[in-house]
């Protein structure tokens, strides 16, 4: 069905339902009727108008075309692609909660003298020395550092583009770090 506004209180108002409530006139009186899933007649007849919608301006689609860009640089970061490695062959993230989570534990096992713990992910155990645990965090943490950035360059790059073209064409996937492997 077409849509259709009424200017109502000076201001533009769509009909949004799917009933028309309206008056008709038979044999000069006045009925208020109930019309479930109005005809485009229905409508006309109730004074309602048929809606066009306006054609985006070339800045508002280069602006839209932006925004679907960065939505999918957004979703590229947040995925395996870049959020991914290997201890062991087994792949995973770990997020920066769990990374902090992690520091702290094995932070609190140096402390206390031991020389290696074991943490458990996905139902697999990892034992390692505690030097190796904060050198593998610090690294995971750099690498989340630099696969951020890289995703903070991207959207700056598109931002700043000027044709829908270049936008489209725009390749978010380059210049990332390569994936840890322990």
């Amino acid at each position: 069905m077409k849509q259709y506004y009424k200017i109502i209180d000076e201001k533009e108002v769509l009909f949004t339902g799917n009933v028309l409530y309206t008056e008709k006139e038979i044999d000069g009186v006045k009925y208020k009727m109930s019309i479930y899933n109005p005809t485009d007649q229905d409508m006309i007849d109730a004074g309602w108008l048929e809606w066009t919608h306006p054609e985006p301006t070339a800045a508002e689609k280069l602006r839209a075309a932006k925004e679907e860009k960065i939505q999918q640089i957004e979703n590229y970061d947040s995925s395996d692609a870049v959020e991914q490695f290997t201890i062991n062959g087994t792949s995973m993230w770990l997020s920066h909660e769990v990374r902090q989570q992690v520091k702290t534990s094995v932070e609190a096992y140096v402390a206390t003298g031991a020389e290696e713990c074991t943490k458990i992910f996905n139902g697999v155990e990892y034992t390692f020395p505690c030097t190796t645990w904060l050198q593998m965090l610090s690294a995971l943490e750099v690498y989340a550092a630099e696969a951020l950035n890289t995703t903070e360059r991207h959207k700056l790059a598109v931002s700043k583009l000027t044709s829908i073209k270049k936008v489209r064409d725009y390749d978010y996937t380059e210049g990332y770090p390569e994936k840890l492997s322990f």
